[in-house]
């Protein structure tokens, strides 16, 4: 008889899952905790997996299970199953794909993972490498100011915790986390596009960044950015990304009504007006062995904005010729 077809019981040791940890990792840790010869016995009493189990899934898997494998898990744990799809995104679905009939559950490759901090695992029961996604737990350890995802040691760059802080209250305001983590993937881009150029176009974000490149341990320079170096800008640059009536003006505005944005952009970033009016220009960039004018990074962003938006812009002016005073859509059809 396989394991998981076994009756399910209690545990003698509860252990708590962490915030964004994946199922795999969480259930090596209560195997752990329980003295059990090899983690994978009880990740096998789950059900039926699709696939051969080593430890080695711990690093890049996560596992999607059916109801009576989540069954089995609560009853494992002792933890209800709302609480333990609560705390670990791998449950937030079940896999309608598995059999319905019995116990069973799918590896797959998780993205986003890193490890949890290691002096703050060390005093959780079961010594095991805990892995959690990015998405839904922080990249950084307040406590010891370490960024998890390589270990770097913050100490010294007390605004890229505060950065953190800030991007922690917007997940928690947009309420969509998926998006919100888009916004500052492509802020990021953007500003990382700007730091090779920095030295002579915006000279004071040149040397913002010089002076915490060398507070940073590692190699961290404008002329070779690093998303970490970019940091605190990236997370500005994201709440006004996220800014659904900024969205909304640069959907709906006429093109030359879009100068006021760029002095936000630059407001935000704490920067002087010369540099709204550096966003505004186009940049000269050797392209096919001759030099050609290209968009600034953040005026394609802007583009591609327009464009989503222009049939709603085009019927709103149709209808309201004239009339200015009408008011634009409502700002959630434009996220």
């Amino acid at each position: 008889m396989k394991t998981w077809q076994q009756t399910a019981q209690r545990l003698p040791v509860r252990v708590r899952p962490m915030r964004g940890e994946t199922v795999i990792s969480y259930v090596f840790r209560l195997a752990d905790a329980n003295d059990l010869a090899r983690p994978t016995i009880l990740l096998g009493a789950l059900g039926r997996p699709t696939r051969g189990l080593t430890r080695s899934l711990v690093n890049d898997f996560d596992i999607r299970v059916n109801q009576h494998s989540l069954d089995r898990l609560e009853t494992f744990t002792g933890i209800p199953a709302a609480r333990l799809r609560k705390a670990l995104p791998g449950l937030h679905r079940l896999d309608d794909t598995l059999p319905e009939e019995i116990p069973a559950f799918r590896p797959s490759r998780a993205w986003g993972l890193h490890d949890y901090c290691d002096q703050c695992a060390a005093r959780l029961p079961a010594q095991h490498t805990i892995r959690v996604y990015s998405l839904y737990f922080p990249k950084l350890c307040r406590k010891h100011r370490v960024w998890l995802a390589d270990r770097t040691d913050l100490t010294n760059t007390p605004e890229i915790i505060t950065a953190h802080r800030r991007y922690g209250r917007l997940l928690a305001a947009t309420g969509d986390r998926q998006w919100a983590y888009g916004q500052l993937h492509r802020a990021t881009q953007i500003i990382m596009d700007w730091a090779p150029h920095s030295y002579r176009l915006v000279p004071r974000l040149h040397e913002r960044w010089e002076v915490r490149g060398k507070a940073l341990p590692g190699f961290h320079t404008p002329h070779n950015p690093t998303h970490l170096l970019v940091y605190p800008e990236a997370v500005a640059l994201t709440e006004v990304f996220c800014d659904l009536e900024w969205r909304r003006h640069i959907a709906m505005v006429r093109e030359f009504q879009t100068a006021n944005f760029y002095q936000h952009v630059a407001k935000r970033l704490n920067q002087p007006p010369d540099f709204a009016r550096w966003l505004e220009r186009p940049w000269t960039r050797l392209l096919r062995r001759n030099y050609e004018s290209v968009p600034n990074p953040i005026q394609r962003w802007i583009n591609e904005i327009r464009h989503k938006h222009a049939k709603t812009r085009t019927e709103f002016y149709e209808r309201h010729a004239g009339f200015t005073r009408t008011p634009f859509p409502e700002i959630r059809h434009f996220k």
